[in-house]
């Protein structure tokens, strides 16, 4: 891969981090290793080096501690579950994985399994996590909730169907299915459920809400495409590698192309901000109603920007010394892929 220059992208949001970050963190291994996510203290001991907790803190900075953990949970399955898709890849076992997603799906949708094997950590911590979450709140909420884990899913498909061919997507696909596999849908769900907002339908699909949840996600997806990207050569997933390829500018301009993309989704979420509590007002909703709301928006600026941060200088997951070797998986991955769990 060519050379290329990090630009400077730190975000111009304000950001924070939960005062309680490091109590999060070790309670998130104690769930994880109880589920069966982690198995040996050499893997426990580079999840703590991982720091979910610390990244999660900065999304939900006031939140009550027990509604930050769940949702720090749900981001440690979702970064395990990421990990299982790229040993599948490296290792050429994405049947195995994508037969988990199938499972996975039926129960995302609350469908019976026929081959739903109890024992195997990644289903058996979803239904945990689903337990957990869906036995309070609007039904509206469930299904959204829903409806965005599935596209999470589905987006692994997705993704595992390009890089299986060597395909590189087009733009607008990349995007699109970068951001659904990304789980910063269901994770933004959750924060409403942590901060007590009411987000009906009526306004989710406004364009300013659709704007600041969509832009969080493109902000993300696309700030992390550059970090990672030494640690994705080849892999046709990455923004930089999709416009390298189509537009043939090479490494550095892409990387900068990028960037600039990242700065006017920056410059939409702000505006869309700015506008949302018009909106509202509009839509009837009550002021307690609307500084919930508001609430939120804050807390997704501050997620991204204490993301960008944490890819940057606070977590081994980029590090230099976990690119793998061909057909290898990065030290923290622990595989289970080849774990049946014991029929039901």
């Amino acid at each position: 891969m060519d050379s290329y220059v990090l630009p400077d992208l730190r975000l111009p949001f304000p950001t924070a981090a939960h005062p309680q970050a490091h109590q999060v963190q070790e309670t998130a291994e104690r769930w994880c290793r109880t589920s069966g996510l982690l198995h040996s203290p050499e893997t426990a001991a580079t999840f703590r080096a991982l720091g979910y907790g610390r990244v999660m803190s900065t999304l939900l900075p006031h939140a009550p501690v027990a509604e930050l953990a769940l949702v720090t949970y749900w981001n440690s399955l979702f970064f395990i579950a990421d990990d299982q898709q790229n040993a599948a890849i490296a290792t050429h076992r994405t049947g195995l994985y994508e037969a988990l997603v199938a499972d996975m799906r039926e129960i995302v949708a609350g469908r019976p399994v026929r081959t739903y094997r109890r024992g195997h950590p990644l289903l058996d911590a979803l239904r945990d996590l689903l337990r957990r979450t869906l036995r309070d709140g609007p039904p509206y909420w469930a299904a959204r909730f829903r409806r965005n884990l599935d596209l999470w899913l589905t987006g692994h498909l997705a993704e595992n169907s390009y890089r299986v061919s060597g395909t590189v997507p087009g733009v607008e696909d990349y995007i699109a299915v970068r951001r659904d596999a990304s789980t910063v849908l269901p994770t933004l769900d959750l924060v409403e459920r942590a901060e007590g907002a009411t987000v009906p339908d009526a306004l989710y699909g406004t364009p300013q809400y659709q704007t600041l949840v969509l832009g969080t996600a493109d902000i993300m997806c696309w700030v992390n495409d550059i970090h990672s990207l030494h640690m994705e050569r080849g892999d046709p997933i990455n923004f930089v590698t999709v416009l390298d390829h189509h537009e043939k500018t090479g490494v550095q301009k892409a990387v900068d192309t990028v960037a600039e993309r990242v700065a006017g989704r920056v410059a939409d979420h702000l505006a869309a901000s700015g506008e949302l509590p018009g909106v509202m007002a509009e839509l009837g909703l009550t002021h307690t109603s609307r500084e919930a709301v508001l609430r939120c928006v804050r807390d997704q600026q501050s997620w991204a920007a204490g993301m960008e941060n944490w890819d940057r200088t606070d977590t081994i997951r980029f590090a230099p010394s976990e690119l793998p070797a061909h057909g290898g998986t990065a030290s923290y991955v622990e595989d289970l892929l080849d774990i049946t769990g014991v029929p039901r």
